[in-house]
């Protein structure tokens, strides 16, 4: 540990350096002056030459001021070492800075064929920590050995130790290889996909397998570099399998339930469930994320998002809306009316009224049913359907306000329960 502080404290005395110094002042200089420049010259917002016949080149607008200042930072260490023979951490910042630049342009072509909201992720989480890395790490070759750096011990475990090369191995490596995965995945499940004529859930799911097997190779390779004994992996391995077996098995269960699930596609994203209430009743909520353990449902009648284990869609029969042939549901309110009323004519007004509700398709049209015969009233029945199945409950509620108007004003009469009790006479 004391080796490795010294060699902080000799990188301190080497960055303060007057020679060193001067570069950074002189890149200072150069950022000023573009700071200045891009206020006067507004290159995003101007129009480039021959934007209209390449679009490619709106994409490339916000790299205008990035290159320019580029431009600055080369010119600089172009002076420094013209003027001073000393400039290898100005043209290292120069050469670095047109890494970067590579790679945001690189990042803009992917954009033309993978969707934006992946590209971004992949920036946030992959390209620029790593950019930041390999920055720290080329900016410390510039003053000292890196294989000195990583040899040194900072954790000593028994008779063995780790050395800040092991150490960043282990937790760099396992970072960039879980966040790096994905997007090897989804090529190499899009190739066969191409090839063997996968359906999209079997797509997602190969994808998701692909990750997963990338992740468990990289993270063994990077055990077996580090210096992990192979026969303590192996142990560890068997260790696993006893706990799925035993205190993991419903996690097992759940993720053998999400992959087959993403394979069936009987669940998919978008859809509509019917799931069962406190109250006896059925909620619709709609599929938001099918993941590997629990699928996320959101319930609009009171905003909330429900984690619903993956294993319960093979246990318990739920009504789903695919959208495979269309996402209607048909409706129905229950009404009772008093028996000196025609059926026909009740049959009648109630799908008139329920034609008249703006959220009722016309096609199929209402229909209204004469259910039961019941003991202070005739139950009847009308039937429609919807576009949307989340309005369910909504539009039940404006159907039935729309009945109970049209009785009112057509003079229905909607009786109370009723019961006739004959007393026997007692001689």
């Amino acid at each position: 540990m004391n080796e490795f502080a010294q060699l902080l404290l000799d990188l301190l005395a080497d960055l303060t350096r007057f020679g060193v110094l001067r570069q950074f002042a002189a890149l200072g200089v150069a950022f000023g002056l573009w700071l200045i420049l891009k206020r006067q010259l507004k290159l995003e917002q101007r129009r480039w030459l021959g934007e209209r016949r390449w679009p490619f080149l709106k994409r490339l607008k916000p790299l205008g001021n990035a290159g320019l200042l580029w431009l600055f930072f080369a010119l600089a260490a172009t002076l420094l070492v013209s003027a001073t023979g000393v400039g290898d951490l100005a043209r290292f910042v120069v050469r670095f800075y047109a890494l970067c630049m590579l790679t945001r342009v690189g990042l803009i072509v992917l954009q033309l064929y993978l969707p934006a909201k992946v590209v971004e992720r992949e920036d946030l989480q992959l390209v620029r920590p790593l950019l930041v890395v390999i920055g720290v790490l080329l900016l410390y070759s510039q003053f000292d050995n890196l294989d000195a750096l990583f040899a040194v011990e900072v954790i000593a475990i028994g008779r063995d130790g780790l050395s800040v090369g092991a150490l960043a191995l282990l937790v760099l490596g396992t970072y960039f290889v879980i966040v790096g995965s994905a997007l090897p995945a989804l090529a190499l499940a899009a190739l066969m996909r191409r090839v063997f004529q996968f359906s999209l859930p079997a797509y997602r799911a190969s994808a998701l397998l692909i990750r997963y097997l990338l992740v468990a190779f990289g993270l063994l390779l990077i055990l077996v570099n580090v210096g992990v004994n192979t026969a303590l992996i192996a142990a560890v391995g068997g260790g696993l399998s006893v706990g799925l077996g035993f205190g993991l098995k419903e996690v097992f269960s759940n993720f053998i339930s999400g992959l087959w699930l993403l394979i069936e596609g009987a669940v998919r994203p978008g859809d509509v469930l019917l799931i069962e209430s406190l109250n006896n009743g059925e909620d619709p909520c709609e599929v938001l994320e099918l993941g590997m353990r629990a699928t996320t449902l959101w319930r609009d009648r009171d905003n909330v998002e429900l984690v619903v284990p993956n294993s319960t869609f093979f246990t318990q029969s739920m009504v789903t809306y695919s959208g495979v042939r269309d996402r209607h549901r048909r409706g129905q309110v229950l009404i009772g009316v008093a028996y000196r009323h025609p059926p026909k004519i009740v049959i009648a007004l109630l799908e008139a009224t329920a034609r008249a509700v703006p959220r009722v398709l016309a096609s199929p049209a209402p229909k209204g049913l004469l259910l039961r015969y019941d003991d202070s009233a005739i139950t009847y029945g009308i039937r429609y359907w919807i576009e949307n199945p989340m309005d369910g409950i909504g539009v039940a509620s404006e159907v039935g306000i729309a009945v109970w108007e049209a009785f009112v004003r057509e003079g229905i009469e909607i009786p109370y329960p009723q019961r006739v009790l004959h007393q026997a006479r007692s001689d």
